[in-house]
């Protein structure tokens, strides 16, 4: 078990606008039995696999996502079977936030793992951006890969000079100049026009995949 289960139920709670009040009796816990298992805190217990299963169930998410972070809220226990079977490779997802520890130490706290195609067993997965009402349904996650030099239209994982924090961005290369669009979002006026040595390519993006929500 990871301990990313305590962000994953803060993030059911809040989605279904439950209390942990509400939680504790659907469970048959008492209320400060859930705050113990959700703060970080001298307090903090840690909470049975049963415990767990019985949240899952409660929300109608598979106990292997909650538990563990493995696949996403709905992926069936087959499923996993089945990519694993399939020669798929597990890659942990991580948010934007901590590339850049994952990039200078190798190793960072993740937001859980999904299966994919053995070709991009050399990749990393992050958490893609997106906006408006999609948001609130889906996932995305983008696998990028470092190996790979970019050329124009792609979408690379990237820092722009003055920022430290890596972002997704579209670039367009004409002459000597750089012309970068936020996301994949190419149909307004670029937000950046740099030089090749001002901007920091962390990767390029070669795949991805969306989970849905609840």
């Amino acid at each position: 078990m990871d301990y990313g289960y305590q962000e994953r139920i803060v993030a059911l709670l809040k989605a279904n606008k439950i209390t942990n009040h509400e939680l504790a009796e659907a469970i048959g816990k008492g209320k400060a039995t859930i705050g113990r298992y959700l703060t970080k805190g001298p307090t903090r217990t840690y909470p049975s696999i049963e415990d767990l299963s019985l949240i899952a169930s409660y929300f109608n998410v598979q106990p292997h996502w909650l538990c563990f972070g493995v696949g996403n809220q709905h992926t069936e226990p087959s499923e996993l079977t089945k990519a694993a079977s399939s020669s798929a490779t597990m890659l942990s997802v991580y948010s934007r936030a901590e590339v850049s520890e994952l990039l200078e130490t190798g190793k960072a706290a993740s937001k859980g793992s999904i299966p994919v195609p053995p070709e991009y067993k050399d990749c990393f997965a992050v958490l893609y951006p997106v906006g408006g009402s999609v948001s609130y349904k889906w996932d995305c996650v983008a696998l990028v890969n470092r190996e790979l030099e970019w050329i124009n239209d792609d979408i690379v994982l990237a820092r722009l000079p003055g920022n430290p924090h890596p972002d997704f961005f579209t670039l367009v290369k004409v002459g000597t100049t750089i012309h970068v669009w936020y996301g994949d979002d190419t149909s307004k006026n670029a937000i950046h026009q740099v030089q090749d040595d001002e901007i920091e390519i962390l990767g390029v993006v070669r795949w991805g995949t969306w989970e849905k929500r609840i």
